[in-house]
């Protein structure tokens, strides 16, 4: 019998990823204080609420259990997602013409396979000095209080902001692939790989 597939998060983004791999899965956000954790190293600190998130959906919860946080860090600063388009403003200004750091946090559970994988992957991003006119604009025409940073590679007119990159695709975009399918195979899913289908 299959095990049931849990996403921890409702972020659209790691969805997204989720499917492109063709497997079947549910999501139950992880309900937890994620500004309670702390943790002066970066890749501590992503892990730590990765692991919280994974462990408070399996109390309730049989199956695989996939989690994940991810966050940046630029000139000093840790940033989450902005709380607004000011905010995020800010963040963009900060960033423009700057190295940024993508920290994100990975939690596998498989309790029947006896898998328990935790690690972080780190990124970094150089972003193109963009404009102030190009900032205003995109905060104003964007759901830049979904992505930490204001902003996220994963969508096409995004890359456009990346001058330099190195690291992982998908874990700038929450959700780091490369330990994710090694895991899944080791429980035996099979990855399908849906992400190109041809018009009818």
């Amino acid at each position: 019998m299959k095990q049931k597939i849990i996403l921890a998060s409702a972020s659209k983004q790691r969805r997204l990823i989720m499917d492109s791999l063709g497997v079947d899965y549910e999501i139950i956000p992880a309900d937890i204080d994620e500004k309670a954790i702390r943790d002066d190293d970066l890749i501590l600190r992503a892990e730590k609420i990765a692991r919280a998130k994974a462990e408070e959906v399996a109390k309730n919860n049989q199956g695989i259990i996939i989690a994940a946080d991810t966050f940046a860090w630029c000139n000093g600063n840790v940033l989450e997602k902005p709380k607004d388009i000011n905010e995020a403003e800010e963040m963009l200004r900060m960033e423009r013409n700057n190295e940024i750091m993508v920290y994100s946090g990975f939690c596998y559970l498989d309790k029947e396979s006896n898998i328990d994988f935790l690690k972080t992957s780190v990124s970094k991003i150089v972003m193109r000095n963009l404009s102030d006119e190009e900032i205003k604009n995109f905060v104003k025409n964007n759901p830049v209080t979904q992505w930490s940073a204001a902003f996220s590679p994963m969508y096409l007119y995004q890359t456009s902001f990346v001058e330099y990159f190195e690291g992982s695709i998908n874990g700038v975009s929450g959700l780091p692939t490369e330990f994710l399918v090694e895991c899944l195979e080791k429980s035996g899913v099979e990855i399908k790989g849906n992400e190109w289908k041809e018009n009818a």
